[in-house]
Parts: C-alpha cells; structure tokens; sequence
C-alpha cells in the first residue's frame, strides 16, 4: 500500500512540475530564458514590469513587441465589448468590476489563443488571468475543477 501511495504523489509532483515547464528559468544573475521564443538571453532583453525597476517582464522585449502587436490588430478587428456586457466565465459587468487590470487597461481583457493568434472574446482581467495560469489547458482545467469537487477530508 506505502508503495501505491508513494506512486500516486509522485505522478501528481510530476503533473505539477509540468505546469511550470516553461515558466521563465533565469540562467544566472545575467540572463534568462525566454517562455515564449525559449531563448537565453540577456537580462537588458527583458523590460521592467510597469517601468518600475523591481522585476522585469516574463517575455523578451521583441517578443512582447510581438504580442503587442498581435493585441492590437485584434482589438482594433474586434472592437470593445458594449457597455451592458458581462463577462462569460464570471458573469461580471462593469457595474461590478473593479479594475483589476489597472487604471489604465481597463474592465475587458482581449482573450485569444497564443498558438493560433485567433480571438476568442473579452474576459474580465481575474478570468483572463485564471486561464492563463493554468496555460489554456483543458485538461489541467478538469482536473482543477475535479480537485474542488472532491470530498473534503
């Protein structure tokens, strides 16, 4: 039985280990690995977060650029939301909301899937950063969604 048990944690360590596969590895105090081009590069590649000098962004410059741009082209396609929408994972509308993504990106985050680059809709801020812990992963969803219904000990 010891056994088993020892069998069963380590298969969930390993699954959780994978979630975290790609998640930026910093080499040495001067450089890092990029998750999106998966390249090692200096740490001067990587902007601040916000400006502020206290952590810098998970993705390279160029490829922030990339998905900047990739933003753009969606939302200038798509347009806003209309001011009675609502978020389709939460159900939250502006009323609300607060603004989670900051003063300046307001209630909606443009939702899209980052292999095809296709648009998906508007989430709220907290829903779009929920999927995008759990890196759009269905699989990993259901076994989150089958972790909180499982029978409390």
């Amino acid at each position: 039985m010891e056994n088993i048990m020892s069998e069963v944690i380590g298969q969930r360590h390993t699954e959780q280990f994978e979630l975290f596969e790609n998640i930026h590895v910093e080499v040495n105090k001067k450089s890092k690995v990029c998750p999106k081009c998966n390249i090692l590069k200096p740490l001067e590649h990587f902007p601040w977060k916000s400006g502020q000098q206290i952590f810098r962004r998970e993705n390279c410059r160029a490829c922030e650029n990339y998905l900047n741009k990739i933003r753009n082209e969606l939302r200038n396609k798509h347009g806003m939301p209309s001011e009675d929408y609502s978020c389709p994972l939460c159900g939250g509308t502006v009323e609300t909301l607060t603004k989670a993504g900051g003063e300046r990106a307001g209630y909606w985050a443009l939702d899209h899937c980052h292999k095809t680059e296709k648009f998906r809709g508007w989430l709220c801020h907290l829903c779009n950063r929920a999927l995008g812990c759990f890196k759009d992963n269905p699989e990993t969803l259901k076994k989150a969604i089958d972790y909180l219904n499982r029978e409390l000990v």
